[in-house]
């Protein structure tokens, strides 16, 4: 019933009935994620809406996610698998035992001009985060921002310097 139901999502108003349908308990999370994981690129891509609002309003739901998400990175079936995963990752706490290939997999999207400037600039705050942990991340990242900046869309340019301006905050203190 929900993968019919995703399939026919074309607006927000459809989003948000699905959330309404979880939330009440039509749909099932976990199908939803499912579908989020499905082979089926078209299903796929109408799951990723759902799943970025989710990680918007209760990230948490995604944890026990976390590391098929990360799997699930390295052969994507559509662009809206990356784009949502790490929309959903800027906005979570990653669990110290997969940090390390999280971002590596986010540097590699962000050092990547061919990626879609939403991937690129989701990366970038997912990066930016693991490194207010690690800060000696920032060695690295705070050039490869930089190298990007002059090139790359007002949406780059503005998180680049939200993210510049935090890493070189941590980086004095």
């Amino acid at each position: 019933m929900l993968k019919n139901t995703l399939l026919t999502i074309r607006h927000k108003a459809d989003v948000d009935a699905v959330m309404l349908g979880i939330k009440n308990n039509q749909f099932n999370f976990e199908e939803l994620m499912e579908c989020f994981f499905s082979d089926d690129w078209v299903l796929c891509q109408k799951s990723a809406w759902p799943v970025g609002v989710i990680a918007e309003k209760n990230p948490d739901l995604l944890r026990p996610f976390l590391p098929r998400m990360l799997e699930n990175l390295k052969q994507p079936v559509h662009d809206a698998v990356i784009r949502n995963t790490l929309r959903a990752w800027q906005m979570m706490d990653i669990p110290e035992t997969i940090q390390g290939e999280v971002y590596q997999q986010c540097f590699e999207y962000l050092a990547n001009p061919g990626m879609a400037i939403a991937i690129r600039v989701f990366a970038m705050s997912v990066c930016s985060n693991i490194a207010m942990i690690h800060p000696a991340l920032s060695a690295e990242l705070i050039p490869l921002i930089e190298d990007h900046f002059d090139h790359s869309s007002a949406g780059f340019r503005s998180r680049a310097m939200k993210e510049l301006k935090r890493l070189r905050t941590q980086k004095q203190n």
